[in-house]
């Protein structure tokens, strides 16, 4: 008996109550045993529409079979074959009750996106695009989340009819709420345009209002998802022009009086953490509240928030203009800096870490070079900010014995802030003076893993094109940049033994 034969007998018996388990298992096994060349056309002449009506089944193992088994019927044809050949089906799939049968229908959308994202057109397919948009609200969250991706990457014109008809999703709960304002997020962030339409259709404001709820985790994702958008210049700016940002940095202010301070603000320091590193100058002259509220946090009794404290702090001292901002607040800043050494040298490895890692920031000029030149006001400014680390012992003292932690987390945070320092003179020159320090550098039988190996050459690396060592140094130091970062003993005994 023929395969078409077969598939038209089994299909026969799905109309069957009681044949009905029997023949999607044997539709399942006929499919699963033959090519898709032989199977498309046997699919196409015959059809899927009684594999449909299994959908509606009251048997709840019917309707798992009938979805395996029109995912087999999917995946023998082309993506755009099967839009083309079964949009109509996969409509009502998207809007089954059922979530098996809504997640088969968005993983044949996702799959055509991914693979040809041309076969979906405007207005030709505007139906199904409305569709996904409100599935970010689906219970389920593989489907939202889907729905997410998807929605982010339609074709511009189609995004005027899709916002319009996603707004149902904001009667919702918080969490679906939050998808749609990730889509807005994300379709935002894409072009000036857009973001006027999702200006226009009131998501925008939606979103900045919605920090009145109560609910704390909802506030936190609405602040980590408005950090994303004030990235592009005109989302920070609509949000200034039109005195929401004020209202935020009111927010900010009036935590101080909120019973729920300790969880909502590391939200928020988050948020204008990441506005004012890219825009240091003009958010700190403008507001500098937010520098002021971020430097008195290091007199908090509550150290929870420590963490999101220095990790804020290190970003916006990253930046050659942050660093300036910072120091314009005078003996505030220079105290905030004394504490994040006295966390260096007293904390748990945690907080050690962070501030490790927050003072590389403050220290480190070269990540910032190409967008601001050298400025010797730095130079001097760095070098005192690294002398408060430590008066006795001595600051590179400190963290030379840093550097020898047995703890790999807290030595890669060392060798990091090393490595921020020699990228300044006075800093070279404070290794060149630290009894010990060149020779434990260039000891290749300290233990080591892969990644602390790879951050040591290039401190050595950096320090052996400095005029702070004598010339044996140097050479000692040049010798082991030529050998690499992973060079043993051990090779060189091979190499000597070849050689004889």
């Amino acid at each position: 008996m023929d395969t078409q034969t077969q598939y038209k007998i089994f299909i026969e018996n799905l109309r069957s109550k009681e044949l009905r388990l029997q023949a999607l298992n044997d539709l399942k096994n006929l499919l699963n045993f033959t090519s898709p060349t032989d199977a498309m056309p046997v699919i196409k002449n015959v059809g899927i529409n009684e594999i449909f009506k299994c959908l509606n089944d009251s048997d709840r193992s019917h309707v798992d079979l009938s979805c395996e088994l029109l995912k087999t019927c999917f995946n023998m044809f082309e993506p755009e074959e099967v839009v083309r050949n079964y949009i109509t089906y996969i409509m009502y799939l998207l809007r089954h009750e059922n979530p098996c049968v809504r997640q088969l229908a968005i993983d044949v959308i996702y799959k055509v996106f991914t693979s040809s994202p041309g076969t979906f057109s405007f207005p030709q397919h505007i139906d199904v695009f409305v569709a996904i948009s409100q599935m970010a609200g689906d219970q389920d969250v593989g489907i939202a989340n889907k729905a997410v991706l998807i929605t982010s990457n339609l074709p511009q014109d189609t995004y005027s009819k899709v916002l319009d008809e996603m707004k149902i999703i904001l009667e919702y709960n918080s969490s679906c709420k939050c998808n749609a304002f990730e889509i807005i997020v994300n379709i935002s962030k894409k072009s000036n345009e857009l973001f006027e339409v999702c200006k226009d259709h009131g998501y925008i404001d939606f979103m900045v209002s919605e920090l009145e709820t109560e609910d704390i985790l909802y506030q936190l994702n609405i602040l980590e998802l408005l950090s994303q958008l004030t990235i592009v210049p005109y989302g920070i700016s609509y949000l200034i022009k039109n005195g929401l940002f004020k209202k935020m940095v009111q927010k900010l202010q009036d935590l101080e009086n909120n019973p729920l301070k300790a969880l909502l603000i590391t939200g928020y320091i988050k948020f204008f953490g990441t506005v004012t590193y890219h825009y240091s100058k003009e958010v700190i002259h403008e507001y500098p509240m937010l520098i002021e509220f971020l430097l008195k946090s290091f007199d908090e009794v509550e150290q929870t928030i420590f963490p999101v404290v220095l990790d804020t702090l290190g970003v916006i001292g990253s930046t050659i203009e942050g660093k300036l901002s910072m120091a314009a607040f005078g003996s505030k800043y220079t105290l905030a800096v004394e504490k994040i050494g006295e966390l260096i040298r007293n904390s748990g490895t945690d907080i050690k870490t962070r501030a490790l890692y927050c003072f590389a920031n403050l220290i480190d000029i070269e990540r910032d070079l190409k967008k601001c030149p050298a400025d010797p006001r730095v130079t001097l400014m760095t070098r005192e900010w690294f002398r408060s680390l430590s008066k006795q012992p001595s600051s590179v003292e400190v963290l030379f014995g840093l550097c020898k932690n047995p703890f790999p987390d807290i030595q890669f945070a060392a060798f990091t802030l090393l490595d921020a320092v020699c990228q300044h003179h006075w800093g070279e020159e404070l290794v060149a003076n630290c009894a010990g320090f060149i020779e434990f550098l260039l000891d290749r039988n300290v233990d080591l893993i892969k990644q602390l190996k790879e951050v040591k050459y290039d401190v050595i690396k950096r320090l052996s094109m400095s005029t702070a060592f004598d010339a044996n140094i140097i050479m000692r130091l040049q010798t082991y940049v030529e050998q690499g970062p992973f060079y043993s003993e051990s090779q060189l005994q091979v190499a000597v033994e070849e050689g004889e």
